[in-house]
């Protein structure tokens, strides 16, 4: 599959999810419509893989971009609300096939404000052509006891 086939497919998802939530769990994602926005997301791995994040990312699609201050007018559009369109926007300006384009994760150790421990995973899309190169991502934290994302965690990441 090419990297614009791929970028495509995760575009797809990530605006398809807003109108469910999901958990992901070890047997691959359920949605369910009830407690719209509210199901928790956990992860099939520990410490998360990078299919991990993205998974997460957009089963986390539907999250406010009211999460976080660092969230407040981002976006491509000023109409972006949520994590998910957020990162769609983005991903759809990587479309184009003669530019340098990839997607980015990192998974590091931490603790949570409560002093639980968490895996910090960032996920950031990059982009580069001649001058114009950014990369805009979210981070947010996975409970390492059981896997679950924490939902007020999400902050926006990235610059351009």
């Amino acid at each position: 599959m090419t990297r614009l086939a791929v970028l495509a497919a995760a575009a797809f998802a990530l605006t398809s999810c807003g109108g469910s939530s999901r958990s992901t769990t070890a047997q691959g994602p359920r949605t369910s419509d009830q407690n719209r926005g509210s199901a928790a997301v956990h992860v099939a791995h520990q410490p998360p893989t990078a299919k991990d994040v993205i998974d997460a990312a957009i089963a986390s699609g539907s999250i406010p971009l009211s999460v976080s201050p660092a969230c407040a007018n981002v976006g491509t559009e000023s109409s972006d609300r949520t994590i998910g369109r957020y990162l769609a926007g983005f991903l759809a300006q990587m479309q184009s096939p003669d530019k340098k384009n990839w997607i980015e994760t990192t998974i590091e150790p931490g603790k949570s404000d409560k002093g639980d421990p968490v895996s910090i995973c960032t996920l950031t899309l990059r982009h580069e052509d001649a001058d114009d190169r950014w990369g805009w991502g979210i981070r947010f934290l996975v409970r390492r006891s059981d896997g679950e994302v924490l939902r007020n965690s999400f902050t926006c990441v990235g610059a351009g």
